[in-house]
Formats: C-alpha cells, sequence, structure tokens
C-alpha cells in the first residue's frame, strides 16, 4: 500500500465512496434520525412538558435549563447512534443501503473518540452556520446572515476538496484518520 500525503491510499479492492453515495447514506439515514429524536421526544420530553404545562421545549416556554437538556439528549441520540454504528460494523442503516462503510485509514473500525471526532467535524460548518442564521434573525443582522452563508460555502467546500485527490478524502475525513469506502456488489 503506498502512501501519498501522510495518509495510506485506499488500495484498489477498496474504492473510495463518491458523493451522491455519501448523500444518499445522509439522506437515508436523516429519516431514521428523524424518527429516533420524535421518539426521544415524545417519550422523555412530553410528558415532562406535560407535567410543567407547557407546549414546547424552547427556552421562551420552559427556560434555558430544560431547553439545553433536551438539545443535549438529542445531540446524544445522535452521535449514539452514528457512534454505535461505526463501531460496531463501520455501517449505519443508511451506508448499508448505499454499500459504503467508514473505517480507519488503516482499515480498522472506528474507536469511540475517532467516531466522536469524525461527528463532531462533520457537522461543525452545518450547526455554526444554523447559529449564525438564527442570530441573524434575531437580531436582524446581514452580516451574521453573510457568516452563516460563507461558513456553508466553507463547508460545503471541505467536502468538495475530495475531488482533489485520489483517496477522495474530505477534510473531516483527513482531520479523524477515518475513509468511507465503497463496498463491492454482492
Amino acid at each position: 500500500m503506498k502512501v501519498m500525503s501522510g495518509m495510506p491510499a485506499i488500495d484498489q479492492q477498496c474504492q473510495p465512496a463518491g458523493l451522491l453515495r455519501r448523500l444518499g447514506a445522509i439522506l437515508s439515514d436523516s429519516l431514521v434520525m428523524f424518527g429516533l429524536l420524535a421518539l426521544t421526544t415524545l417519550i422523555i420530553f412530553v410528558p415532562i412538558l406535560h407535567k410543567l404545562g407547557k407546549n414546547a421545549m424552547v427556552p421562551a416556554e420552559v427556560g434555558w435549563l430544560w431547553s439545553g437538556l433536551y438539545f443535549l439528549t438529542l445531540l446524544s441520540v445522535c452521535f449514539g447512534f452514528f457512534g454505535y454504528f461505526w463501531r460496531r460494523s463501520g455501517q449505519t442503516i443508511g451506508m448499508r443501503a448505499w454499500r459504503i462503510k467508514v473505517e480507519t485509514c488503516e482499515g480498522r473500525l472506528l474507536t469511540w473518540s475517532v467516531s466522536l471526532r469524525r461527528w463532531v467535524l462533520a457537522l461543525s460548518p452545518w450547526a455554526i452556520s444554523m447559529v449564525a442564521f438564527n442570530m441573524a434573525e434575531e437580531m436582524h443582522s446581514t452580516f451574521l446572515k453573510a457568516a452563516g452563508a460563507g461558513v456553508i460555502l466553507l463547508g460545503l467546500a471541505g467536502v468538495l476538496v475530495m475531488y482533489t485527490n485520489p483517496e477522495r478524502l474530505t477534510w473531516y475525513d483527513r482531520l479523524s484518520n477515518s475513509r468511507l469506502i465503497l463496498l463491492p456488489e454482492l
């Protein structure tokens, strides 16, 4: 196996996963995540809302403590989903459907720490832009809207950088020492 730019190259049997497959897996997993988050909300937080006599788990209704707990719980469910599947088999439900697998650049399953790093890095541009857009809305700030759009563009550029190297690694693949590979048809 040859090494290019400090990363082991993908051997001839392991082809890198392309952008459309990645997007297909993201869409598939998003549907599963929506269901898990709705179920978490229904089982845990709807009874809390009922007891508090409130309508929504937002700071204006329940305060920052409950709202923050709700947000952290949903984030934990999301990471738990990805971390569990990445550690167990390298494939989420969506990745299995699109025949892609995540692994370390050495070809091993991800550890919890690598899973967390990959997940945080992959989500960070989208989370930052979402915060900027929400703040722009509240503050009526054109600058924050532009900043949010700029962060989205940087996030897209970080993904599209995969077309500049033969291993098809995004910036978060490189920083987490992981890669997505295309599995052969059965």
